[in-house]
C-alpha cells in the first residue's frame, strides 16, 4: 500500500463532505433567488425541484414544530368536520350546524380554507408546487 493511497483515503471522505456542503449552499440559495424573484413578480405559484425544496426545509429544521403546529391546527378541521357528522348521526344535529357555521365564518372573513387544506396537505405529502386560485 503506497503513501498516495492511504493519503487519498483519508483526504477523500472529507472532500466529499464538503463538496456536499457547497451543493446543499448552493441549493439552498437558488430556492431562495426563486421565492425572491417569485416575491418581486408578484406571482402566486413557485416552481422548486425536490433538491431545492429539500434545502430550504433543512434550513428551517429549528423551527419544524411550528410546521406540525400548522399542519395539525388546519387538518384538524377534517376532524372537526367528521365529529360533527357523528354527532349528527347520534342525534345531536346542531354540532354539525355550528361547525358549519363557523366554517363559513372564517370565509366570510377572508380565510380560505380550501387552499389552506390543500396547501397544507399537499406540503405534508412532500410535494412543492400548488397555485392559488
Amino acid at each position: 500500500m503506497s503513501i498516495a493511497s492511504i493519503v487519498t483515503g483519508l483526504f477523500k471522505p472529507v472532500a466529499s463532505i464538503i463538496n456536499k456542503h457547497q451543493e446543499r449552499k448552493q441549493l439552498k440559495e437558488q430556492a431562495v433567488a426563486k421565492l425572491s424573484q417569485s416575491a418581486q413578480d408578484d406571482t402566486q405559484a413557485i416552481n422548486l425541484n425536490k433538491d431545492e425544496w429539500e434545502a430550504l426545509n433543512v434550513a428551517g429544521m429549528q423551527h419544524t414544530w411550528k410546521d406540525e403546529y400548522v399542519t395539525v391546527s388546519v387538518v384538524s378541521i377534517l376532524n372537526i368536520i367528521v365529529v360533527g357528522g357523528l354527532a349528527t348521526a347520534l342525534g345531536y344535529p346542531q354540532v354539525l350546524t355550528g361547525i358549519g357555521t363557523a366554517i363559513k365564518a372564517l370565509g366570510d372573513v377572508g380565510v380560505d380554507i380550501g387552499f389552506l387544506l390543500e396547501a397544507t396537505i399537499l406540503a405534508g405529502l412532500g410535494l412543492s408546487i400548488w397555485k392559488r386560485a
